[in-house]
């Protein structure tokens, strides 16, 4: 059977004020087939998507821009013109583009799409003042037709910035914005959001990404008190990979019971990020594609999402594990959520129970922060000991304040709830970085493992913080971490294992941490000693 041919456009040849015209142009071709696919730039992973799908029957093919415009104008109903002097504009347009199935255009390019028989729908040149207005105007004319399931929030703060899955926008109809939720110093951005997510559905899809008025723990935690779901999302072609189906289940093995060792220091990690949309198309920052992986066991968060939004695409890391890879669901379950602030928990656990069920994920890399906005930009953390506040520079920085304190919560409610609801889930971790102060615990016959050290290029200081964690026990110890895939790669990972093991650490995967740790906690059940575990709370 001939390979069906999708059109591949090189997005280097074209001007950055143009791609949202491609991008807005992808979504509505690709609505019910993959026939676009945009490559941003020459050294991305794109490249390697192009070679997987030959392996589903689909053949790329080069294009220019004139071409694929001419190809396909007739899928658009005619055009809309953003303000290159009001940056929000253009999240305003690709909102109206997805329902009016429009291609969004600056006022340059306006003549070319006449000359394609196109016509102008909206020009939104010079109509606000600035984001509010425009933001005001879009919930107002073009929420109520929009598909709230899908969300966006693309920060337009220097100038108009085409963002990918913006296509993916398009395709399914949604809305985005560009506002901060920072209620005490941006109070009209934060109530324009508070609205729209109120009326969006439970369990809506959140993608984009926070402002820079904002933090990451805000802006999660302001949409998990609207029960929506939290998704890193700059991943290109998404439009395109929603339709490839995968060929087989996900599978992956995993470890039956181990016999642990009285006397052993046991550590696990796992790289961070991979829930983000992102990194799932990127090789895991590009970790997955290491001629150095297999080389020593390590967890890999994967999105669990990706069944439903991109099927091939998580099928490859299925495909190409070795023995030493193991997959495990990113934070915090379906979407990355923080479950002390999640009104229908339930629900959000129960989706994520049957995603996990589906992907053959037997534990969680869990996040969790209770958090707000105080005036001047600073945010308070709800901590084990009570209330903190970091500066925007703390929250960022690492080795300050934050490191002492931390910045996660242990929460006992939510830690009962993911027991609960996940009953298959072989155990659970928490955290990004090192959570101070917290100690594995084992709840319900099950290890919930607070992070002990983040990896990353600081190998001197990650090791003392494995032996600071594992003192803090006594034996067996067990410690578990996230890599910094910022500030680590391949090579810093196999060179902390190499010290651990030095150390006198047993290395294994996460599978083989909880059962390892199960195991302890059955044997000293066995023993009837009055004794807790030293892991247990």
């Amino acid at each position: 059977m001939s390979p069906e041919l999708f059109h591949v456009l090189f997005l280097e040849s074209v001007p950055e004020e143009d791609i949202p015209c491609f991008l807005s142009l992808q979504g509505i071709v690709n609505r019910d087939a993959p026939r676009i696919y945009l490559f941003p730039k020459p050294d991305g992973f794109e490249k390697h998507w192009i070679e997987w799908y030959k392996s589903y029957g689909l053949e790329g093919e080069e294009v220019t821009a004139e071409n694929l415009l001419s190809t396909y104008a007739n899928r658009a109903r005619g055009y809309i013109v953003y303000d290159p002097e009001t940056p929000d504009s253009l999240n305003a347009a690709i909102a109206l583009a997805g329902v009016e199935s429009a291609l969004v255009c600056h006022p340059s390019s306006a003549p070319k799409l006449d000359s394609l028989g196109l016509s102008l729908l909206a020009d939104f040149s010079g109509k606000w003042e600035n984001k509010i207005s425009a933001a005001q105007w879009a919930v107002q004319n073009i929420l109520p037709r929009c598909d709230l399931a899908i969300l966006a929030n693309y920060f337009q703060e220097e100038g108009p910035r085409p963002f990918p899955t913006m296509d993916f926008l398009v395709a399914r109809k949604g809305f985005c914005l560009g506002l901060s939720v920072n209620d005490a110093d941006y109070p009209d951005e934060a109530r324009i959001w508070d609205e729209v997510q109120t009326k969006a559905p439970d369990h809506a899809m959140m993608l984009g990404w926070h402002t820079k008025k904002d933090s990451e723990a805000t802006h999660v935690y302001f949409c998990s008190r609207h029960n929506i779901q939290v998704y890193c999302a700059f991943a290109w072609n998404m439009s395109f990979h929603q339709h490839v189906k995968a060929k087989k289940s996900y599978v992956q093995e995993h470890s039956r019971r181990k016999r642990s060792d009285p006397g052993a220091r046991y550590a696990t990690i796992t790289l961070s990020d991979g829930d983000s949309w992102h990194s799932m198309c990127d090789g895991q920052k590009k970790f997955w594609s290491h001629p150095r992986r297999g080389e020593v066991p390590l967890g890999w968060e994967v999105a669990p999402i990706f069944a439903r939004v991109a099927p091939a695409v998580l099928e490859y890391y299925y495909e190409t594990r070795t023995e030493n890879d193991y997959l495990v669901c990113g934070p915090s379950g379906i979407g990355y959520n923080y479950l002390s602030g999640f009104p229908d928990w339930k629900g959000y656990l129960r989706r994520s129970a049957e995603l996990m069920r589906e992907t053959s994920l037997k534990t969680i890399w869990t996040i969790n922060r209770v958090v707000r906005h105080l005036p001047g930009g600073a945010i308070e953390h709800q901590l084990k000991g009570g209330a903190i506040s970091y500066s925007r520079k703390q929250m960022e920085e690492f080795g300050g304040v934050k490191d002492q304190k931390g910045a996660d919560l242990v929460d006992a409610e939510v830690i009962e709830r993911y027991m609960k609801y996940i009953p298959e889930a072989y155990g659970f971790f928490q955290g990004w970085e090192r959570i101070p102060g917290e100690n594995p615990r084992i709840v319900n016959g099950k290890l919930w493992c607070p992070s002990g050290a983040l990896v990353r290029d600081d190998i001197d200081a990650v090791m003392r913080e494995f032996e600071e964690s594992a003192s803090a026990q006594s034996l067996p110890a067990f410690v578990s971490a996230h890599v910094n895939c910022y500030k680590a790669d391949m090579d810093v990972v196999i060179e902390t294992v190499r010290r651990l093991k030095q150390k006198g650490f047993s290395v294994v995967k996460p599978d083989e941490f909880l059962r390892l740790a199960r195991d302890a906690y059955e044997r000293k059940e066995e023993s009837h000693s009055d004794d807790e575990l030293s892991f247990m709370m």
